[in-house]
């Protein structure tokens, strides 16, 4: 399908050692490997982040992986966060 098109496409793009991380959380994680970080809120268990965490994800580098501390998903941030 072209969704595993598209899939196929950014795993490429992103290092082995991230898409091996994704694939074991997604076994664990309910078929959900990554979740967004929406008004810092994790949009996976929908957990509040609070101040302190938010203030040390807005300061780790866009190219390092953060977790919920909760589901332990990868937290995917808005741009500019």
């Amino acid at each position: 399908s072209s969704a595993n098109g598209q899939r196929a496409d950014i795993a490429a793009k992103i290092s082995a050692e991230v898409v091996e991380l994704y694939e074991k959380i997604k076994k664990t994680g309910d078929g959900i490997g990554a979740a967004r970080l929406i008004e810092g809120k994790c949009d996976g268990c929908h957990l509040s982040i609070n101040a302190v965490e938010l203030s040390k994800i807005k300061e780790t580098a866009a190219d390092e992986i953060v977790r919920c501390e909760e589901c332990r998903r990868i937290l995917v941030r808005p741009k500019g966060f």
